[in-house]
């Protein structure tokens, strides 16, 4: 199912990266597009592409958290021919020809999409808590009502095996393998404590599926080791422990 972009955005607008725009470099904004982002509070410079620098969040690529493009008038060859508004430097590098480009405002905030991006709701909702007039959220949120819509998606995982995760939780003895962890456990039906499997090196950053590179920790401290401002120290202490816990395991 397609996003609903004007449930999201104060204002946008859609238009295809065309040959011309990539050959160029200078990618032109569909009407919609450049509303949002003069909504956002930017005008096109007169100086060509070395104006001024605007900042976009891209949501729906785990590649590119954001772009920076110039957005400028540029004068175009021949009488009575009007400046054309461009956009140029990471926009054009971001996507293909024949990518549909979605530009959006939310107030200040400037977000771009490809057309065909699914969109984490979830973490996009974390974002406008955090960056959106408290009194626009709350009224947004009062009007919307009934049952979701459903979608199919397609997912590329990974295939973990499950004698490492039996592994992990055997070695963890119940308790969470992160040596700082405080947090208070909860109790499943069948009375083991509720622990959760992790890679210390995400599988994703070329992690290996193996009893070294995993740890059995509390759900509080999984989320902290993703999404926490203190992750990469996080990740180095659990890594240190873990390592300790297996060559203990080696030797016994």
């Amino acid at each position: 199912m397609a996003t609903r972009w004007n449930r999201i955005f104060d204002n946008h607008g859609a238009k295809p990266m065309s040959k011309t725009d990539k050959s160029k470099a200078a990618y032109v904004p569909a009407e919609g597009q450049k509303a949002a982002i003069i909504a956002a509070g930017h005008l096109p410079s007169a100086g060509g592409g070395s104006g001024e620098t605007i900042k976009l969040e891209v949501l729906g690529d785990i590649k590119t958290a954001f772009l920076e493009a110039s957005f400028y008038d540029s004068q175009r060859k021949g009488a009575n021919r009007a400046p054309e508004t461009r956009m140029g430097r990471d926009i054009v590098r971001w996507a293909k020809v024949g990518d549909e480009i979605v530009i959006g405002n939310i107030g200040s905030k400037l977000f771009a999409a490809k057309a065909d991006a699914t969109v984490d709701t979830a973490v996009f909702g974390r974002l406008l808590a955090a960056e959106t007039d408290p009194r626009k959220v709350i009224a947004k949120a009062m009007k919307v009502s009934g049952k979701p819509k459903r979608r199919q998606r397609t997912v590329d995982d990974f295939v973990r095996n499950p004698w490492v995760v039996a592994g992990a939780l055997q070695r963890s003895e119940g308790k969470c393998e992160l040596p700082t962890c405080k947090h208070q456990l909860f109790v499943r039906e069948d009375g083991t404590n509720y622990l959760e499997v992790h890679h210390v090196l995400p599988l994703g950053e070329g992690g290996d599926d193996s009893l070294s590179n995993a740890a059995a920790i509390c759900p509080s401290c999984h989320r902290e080791q993703h999404f926490g401002e203190n992750r990469q120290q996080l990740r180095q202490t659990l890594a240190t422990a873990v390592a300790a816990s297996t060559a203990a395991l080696v030797t016994a």
